[in-house]
């Protein structure tokens, strides 16, 4: 099995073209580094992984954060939302030290400093992370910055919540997206079996691994004509059980088990 390496995939590529696996870093490489940092996405460099999968917010002053949890607790100590606080105050703080001290005062990254340090290099799956149907301008900002730095052709855009996607595929319909489900109680119940893209379709659809079985394949591939993003796969002999059900993009934690299982 190959590893795609274009960074042009998402739009070049299809479902039935069954010659290479789209291979991410889940949150840059996170397990060799702090989530969602740059130190993690330059890892991936590193490693020759040629995806990264990321999660952005915006900051109470527009600006794209790249952080995945609602509030700053878990990964900087400091408790307040994400959505209560400058940007300047969430990149003062240290994202670092709860993974390892090598990392004390490695910062949240906005997404244009991660765009600066990959640039074409790789290609993208940025997550928006917004729970409400009405918006709050992050679909526009994420796409002004994919823009202004040409990465259109090298990005993904995926969500939980079906009305951003919809509210991307209106902004911007040349880059494709994808749905993100899951069993968790967290995710409302109709939407944890991918009925969003029914709803409203998408080339890609991001299901939890363990959903992945040869009924749903054949249901997102052929009945939606979607193709299949796993995540989080960080076990070899399941990434290759997906792959042999036709999934074809993997995120993981620890990429490089991922790949070399892949090129064997």
């Amino acid at each position: 099995m190959k590893i795609h390496n274009s960074s042009s995939v998402f739009t070049a590529g299809s479902d039935h073209d069954p010659s290479g696996v789209l291979l991410f870093g889940h949150r840059g490489y996170s397990a060799l580094a702090p989530e969602n940092t740059l130190a993690a996405f330059s890892l991936l460099l590193e490693h020759d992984i040629p995806g990264v999968e990321l999660d952005v917010r915006l900051s109470r002053d527009g600006r794209v954060v790249v952080i995945h949890d609602e509030n700053l607790e878990r990964v900087t100590g400091f408790r307040a939302r994400v959505q209560d606080c400058s940007a300047s105050k969430i990149r003062a703080l240290d994202a670092g030290s709860w993974f390892s001290d090598t990392f004390r005062g490695e910062g949240i990254p906005l997404l244009e400093e991660v765009f600066e340090l990959l640039g074409d290099r790789l290609y993208y799956d940025i997550e928006l992370k917004w729970g409400r149907r009405r918006g709050c301008g992050l679909e526009e900002a994420v796409l002004e910055r994919v823009r202004g730095h040409g990465l259109g052709d090298h990005c993904l855009i995926s969500s939980f919540n079906p009305y951003c996607i919809r509210r991307v595929q209106r902004l911007a319909p040349e880059i494709p997206a994808a749905h993100i489900y899951s069993t968790h109680r967290e995710v409302p119940l109709m939407l944890r079996r991918g009925l969003a893209g029914i709803i409203y379709p998408t080339p890609f659809m991001k299901p939890q691994s363990r959903q992945v079985n040869p009924c749903s394949s054949f249901f997102l591939r052929r009945i939606l004509n979607s193709r299949i993003l796993c995540w989080t796969v960080d076990d070899p002999g399941e990434a290759t059980r997906l792959v042999h059900l036709g999934v074809r993009g993997i995120i993981s934690n620890h990429p490089s088990r991922i790949k070399a299982a892949l090129l064997r």
